[in-house]
């Protein structure tokens, strides 16, 4: 087995395809080369808040839109996590809540994670636009303020690899 510069890596969950790609690519990492795992869903609660502030949100429609967010990322860390073990690949799962960048920063240093792992911005292969290379601005400030490495995985046929894998 080959040695990894890697002991813990997190890897942020969204719910995207580009994310769940990035989860599969992490899990082939993790089993590889031994590496401790992680998935990281933030709900956007710092968004909320902006929201409710300008009045885009009424005060039931918060609340109710948060809970449908947790859900949604409960949902989200349970099928990373199903993924995982379907490649015999133990990991752990957290929901946190406020602003994306700095909770999946937050998280990284609290597990004292030595890689980042992020979805890219896959093209779709039949919508033809002019964006290339085009980082969210949660991405680029992950970027920006990371302590660690952050790899950012676009591999649109993962799927196909990580079957077989």
């Amino acid at each position: 087995m080959a040695k990894s510069f890697f002991k813990k890596m997190i890897v942020a969950v969204n719910g995207h395809r580009s994310s769940i790609h990035a989860s599969m690519y992490a899990i082939m990492m993790a089993r590889t080369y031994n590496i401790e795992l992680k998935f990281v869903y933030v709900v956007d609660t710092a968004t909320i808040k902006y929201l409710a502030a300008n009045k885009f949100l009424i005060s039931d429609e918060r609340y109710n839109f948060e809970e449908r967010l947790n859900e949604d990322g409960e949902r989200y860390l349970a099928y990373a996590q199903m993924l995982a073990g379907s490649k015999g690949v133990k990991c752990e799962t957290e929901l946190r809540s406020g602003g994306v960048f700095t909770e999946i920063l937050h998280c990284a240093e609290d597990y004292e994670a030595d890689l980042i792992i992020l979805g890219g911005n896959e093209k779709d292969e039949n919508h033809h636009t002019g964006k290339r290379n085009v980082l969210s601005t949660d991405q680029s400030e992950i970027l920006a303020h990371s302590k660690c490495p952050v790899m950012i995985i676009q591999k649109p046929d993962i799927e196909k690899i990580f079957k077989i894998f």
